[in-house]
């Protein structure tokens, strides 16, 4: 189902963002089907914004 959405992402020139990337097996996944961007624990811990 990734896959399809991606590729349908991409033939219509939207990047794509998997969300829940919460261990190095999912992120090796996603950068096998060619997803763009990658968010989640499996990234990084969430972090406060600081604003200036």
């Amino acid at each position: 189902m990734v896959k399809a959405i991606n590729e349908i992402a991409h033939l219509m020139d939207i990047i794509t963002v998997a969300e829940y990337v919460e261990n190095q097996e999912i992120f090796e996944t996603i950068k096998t089907i060619g997803v763009d961007y990658a968010q989640g624990y499996g990234i990084s811990k969430p972090c406060p914004l600081k604003i200036w």
